[in-house]
């Protein structure tokens, strides 16, 4: 089983915690010399929370490349100090087009000149970014429950009201398992859902390795200024698939189709009644369809 040991790597303008994952096959087979495959985390997300079966998984055939983003994990911190406020967005102090670019300068540090991108939620939106601005360094996209260059993310009111507290000042002195467990429970759907072990597993082990709420504050607020990306995503050339589940609460099923739509080629695979969540009971029908794309993209 994938474990995550990351490195921390000296950029011109920061450090970015990654790990570099060469592909693992059956004794006797030859190590593939594909692409690397790199995944781009969403929101707070950090490089240990790739589920490592499907890590596992794709580095049967090529290597992988995790990080944790700006502002989250054991990178750097960024910006001012973000509270935000329910009713207005916050202050940016740095766009997701800036992450797009943290990602590149990674890929020139380690020295990959073309990549397969994997990103989910947040990392979908840096993924297209990178794919639209750099296409002959990208040889797939796979946008796993993130949005389809939408101005703004229709989640559900139960959701959006779970993200305007989890802004609360009490949260700056330390974590609150317990609410963070409630919060993660109504990003399930109506099917393939996670039990609260799943989700307190994932959070105790995030937690433990770093608690960056502020970061998390200006994460958010980059991905409130995005803006509409509808013409960006028009000049993504590369083979693009998007994975999302048909009840996911963040991003709408119906934002993702329309994002397949607009990038020539597209294709949407819909996982049925999965929530916004890669559970443990949805990996084989998000598995499947991911590494069948990367291979065919070489």
């Amino acid at each position: 089983m994938t474990v995550i040991e990351a490195r921390l790597v000296d950029l011109d303008h920061m450090t970015i915690a990654c790990a570099e994952l060469a592909p693992e096959t059956p004794d006797g087979l030859p190590v593939p010399d594909g692409c690397p495959v790199i995944f781009i985390n969403g929101l707070s997300m950090q490089a240990i929370d790739w589920p490592a079966a499907l890590l596992d998984a794709v580095r049967r055939t090529h290597p992988v490349v995790v990080f944790d983003n700006r502002d989250a994990g054991l990178s750097s911190a960024f910006g001012p100090v973000v509270l935000g406020d329910q009713g207005a967005p916050p202050a940016t102090p740095y766009t997701l087009y800036d992450m797009a670019a943290d990602t590149v300068a990674l890929l020139d540090h380690l020295g990959h000149d073309r990549v397969h991108l994997v990103g989910y939620s947040m990392g979908g939106r840096i993924a297209q970014i990178i794919a639209a601005d750099h296409p002959g360094r990208v040889a797939s996209l796979t946008c796993m429950m993130s949005s389809g260059g939408q101005r703004r993310v229709e989640a559900a009111a139960e959701v959006r009201d779970a993200l305007g507290a989890a802004r609360a000042e009490s949260l700056l002195r330390a974590p609150d398992i317990a609410l963070f467990v409630a919060q993660s429970r109504l990003l399930d759907g109506a099917a393939l859902t996670a039990g609260d072990d799943e989700h307190r597993d994932r959070i105790e082990a995030a937690v433990t390795r770093s608690y960056r709420p502020l970061g998390t504050g200006r994460q958010m607020a980059a991905v409130e200024a995005a803006g509409d990306r509808a013409d960006l995503l028009g000049r993504i050339t590369c083979p693009t698939l998007f994975i999302h589940g048909t009840a996911d609460p963040v991003v709408p099923f119906a934002q993702a189709a329309q994002g397949a739509a607009r990038i020539p080629g597209a294709r949407l695979h819909p996982i049925e009644g999965l929530g916004h969540l890669p559970t443990r009971a949805a990996l084989d029908r998000i598995i499947a369809p991911l590494v069948a794309h990367i291979g065919l993209a070489g």
